[in-house]
């Protein structure tokens, strides 16, 4: 082949499809430009449609001038080649004008109108068919609908719809393919909507849920969002047909509102015997939905009973059978492989505790694992060592009724605690973060909890470090490991295979793996292995905590008189402060300088454990626990008078979309 003109080199170049880019661009105006500078004859059209350059038309072809030859010889020696210079420029901002008529045009979509017919059934139950009309500019393949399923409950839990998908069609009654899963407390369909480039759709969701209904002591409520506040686009229009039994005639309230999340936009609402029909009187905007709220009487609905309400309430949150599944699992493998032979070890009274050993160290080796008691020991440790006061307060309330506080004083600042263990350094620094000196015990609600496994972890890494263990219980060993897989399997399948989301329950979800966890580390703590300095000293450990719990008056007067409050953190943590404090009932006659408790001259033992057990109790409480959303209460206010209280995006249902 011959080499090609400037001109068929512009053929080829644009003679296929191609994706519009800046380097083809540059390559076709190149050769656009060689080839007007050739003197070649141009023709073409450019079409442009979905960012990309096509060729319509273009036809090029070399006329060369066979007559006048030397005048157009002697125009261009006279003129230069100037003309041609200009006609390049002129078709390059023409081009560059088509790849901005390019880039201007995008894909868009809509929904023209979300239809719903809810028809709730005597026990609670609820049929739906979601009619969505659908406005497609550009190519399309679908929808994705979500729609939630999984609430925050009381105390926590999760509280379950339970949905079932019937069928999805498009306007003709055709079924059309989607796929459903579970996801981060979603229903997520990705329905299927052949041929939706530029055309309108309109597709039918319909679907079944039970626990919809919610049932209070007076009234009954069917809270649902129509539409959902998720759909990125707006919506013309919005109704909603809620058909309920017989028995509702002339018993029915309704409420219904429109727009954003939380807006208190009244949507129109007309009842006629036993349906409630709500309409939206305006456009819906960019997460804009259509919410119902509909009173029922107590006579209405059948509400479900005890053996109902607790499948209900173990299938929305499934996770609570975790413990017990563990309990089962690892009593086996502990009965088969795990129990130890006698060690044949006797155990003598100590009156000391071991040399090097904190109590939060000692509290942990005698069981293997670190109890909050343990932790709160800590606090009384660094109390009685002068790096804390402990203040007691007598907080009014009501009248007459008085609360104690409890203040927690700093005495020992951070360039001070060098000496302190790394676990007693993460308390001091969680106890007075950001440079405070008293805290009270509320402070520590909701904050202090995400320092308890670190606390954990150190006190754990302290021991091994002290050589306590050869195979401690945070190393895993074989048992363990497989009870926990053994005891997690069913679970994994079930969030797969049946779509059950556990996250979803929250505060029960935590406490049913923590509980089960603690079983889990329980067994293997019972099969893991101790050193021979770890045995003995754990054996002087018992010894030390049978000397606290049998001690007699007159040895505690002849020991020193700080016996009782440096040994106090000690007997906290095995458990035995009470009988350690009656113990020096009419012995100690001070209280401990670190406490400030109002106490008069006749000073007891045993009221100050009294007030020490109630300060921990509070402080325990504190530390362990960890923020929760509300439940989502009725959008009445009342059961009389007129309606109040709810929002557009509240109750059940809802979710949105989008595109794809």
């Amino acid at each position: 082949m011959g080499r090609r003109s400037p001109a068929t080199n512009l053929r080829y170049g644009l003679d296929e499809r191609q994706h519009f880019n800046e380097p083809h661009l540059f390559n076709v105006l190149s050769t656009l430009a060689r080839a007007v500078r050739a003197g070649d004859l141009l023709f073409f059209r450019v079409t442009t449609q979905k960012q990309q350059i096509s060729r319509s038309a273009i036809e090029l072809s070399q006329r060369r001038q066979r007559r006048g030859r030397a005048r157009h010889d002697s125009a261009c020696k006279r003129y230069g080649h100037g003309g041609y210079r200009l006609t390049s420029i002129l078709l390059t901002l023409g081009i560059l004008c088509c790849s901005v008529l390019a880039h201007a045009q995008e894909r868009s979509w809509r929904i023209s109108d979300f239809s719903a017919d809810v028809e709730v059934h005597k026990d609670g139950s609820a049929d739906v068919d979601e009619r969505i009309s659908l406005v497609f500019i550009g190519a399309f393949h679908g929808i994705h609908r979500y729609i939630p399923v999984d609430y925050t409950g009381p105390e926590g839990s999760n509280y379950s719809l339970f949905l079932k998908v019937r069928k999805v069609t498009d306007e003709e009654g055709q079924t059309l393919k989607y796929s459903s899963k579970t996801q981060s407390g979603y229903r997520v369909l990705t329905i299927m909507i052949p041929g939706a480039t530029d055309t309108s759709k309109r597709i039918h969701i319909v679907y079944s849920v039970r626990n919809a209904v919610k049932f209070f002591e007076d009234h009954d409520e069917f809270y649902w969002n129509v539409t959902g506040n998720g759909w990125p686009v707006p919506i013309d229009a919005s109704a909603a047909y809620v058909r309920f039994p017989p028995e509702a005639t002339g018993k029915l309230r309704a409420q219904a509102f429109a727009g954003v999340f939380h807006s208190n936009e009244r949507a129109m609402t007309d009842i006629q015997g036993a349906n409630v029909m709500a309409q939206t009187l305006n456009p819906l905007p960019e997460r804009g939905g259509l919410t119902v709220d509909v009173f029922l009487p107590k006579d209405v609905l059948d509400p479900p009973g005890p053996l109902t309400k607790a499948s209900w309430f173990i299938g929305s949150n499934p996770i609570i059978l975790l413990p017990i599944f563990a309990f089962v699992v690892m009593f086996s493998l502990w009965w088969k492989k795990g129990r130890d032979p006698h060690a044949g070890l006797s155990v003598a009274p100590m009156y000391e505790p071991p040399k090097g050993m904190s109590p939060a160290e000692v509290g942990t080796l005698v069981d293997d694992r670190t109890d909050p008691r343990d932790i709160t020991s800590v606090l009384v440790d660094l109390a009685v060592r002068g790096y804390i006061k402990i203040r007691e307060e007598q907080v009014s309330q009501l009248v007459v009724f008085k609360k104690k506080d409890y203040i927690f004083v700093q005495l020992k600042g951070p360039e001070q605690w060098g000496d302190l263990a790394p676990f007693e350094r993460v308390l001091m620094e969680n106890l007075f973060p950001g440079g405070v000196t008293e805290t009270h015990i509320a402070d520590l609600r909701n904050r202090f909890y995400v320092a308890i496994p670190t606390i954990k972890s150190y006190v754990m890494s302290s021991l091994k470090d002290k050589g306590m263990y050869t195979l401690d219980p945070e190393s895993a060993h074989g048992y363990w490991i497989l009870g926990a897989v053994i005891t997690a399997a069913p679970f994994m399948l079930a969030g797969y295979f049946l779509h059950v989301d556990f996250t979803q329950s929250g505060f029960w979800m935590f406490g049913a793996i923590l509980l089960a966890a603690l079983i889990i580390f329980l067994f293997s703590h019972l099969m893991s292995a101790k050193s021979l300095k770890g045995v003995r000293t754990r054996v002087e450990i018992l010894g030390f905590q049978e000397f606290m719990n049998r001690v007699d008056a007159d040895r505690l007067k002849r020991m020193p008189p700080d016996t009782f409050e440096k040994f106090l953190p000690f007997a906290m943590a095995l458990g035995v402060e009470h009988r350690w404090a009656k113990a020096f009932q009419g012995i100690v006659q001070n209280p401990p300088t670190w406490y400030e408790g109002g106490y008069g001259p006749n000073f007891n033992t045993w009221m100050f454990m009294h007030d020490l057990s109630a300060m921990t109790s509070d402080t325990t409480s504190a530390f362990v626990s960890t923020p929760r959303a509300s439940y989502d209460s009725s959008g009445f206010s009342g059961s009389g008078g007129s309606s109040s209280g709810g929002f557009s995006g509240g109750g059940f249902g809802g979710g949105g979309g989008d595109a794809f």
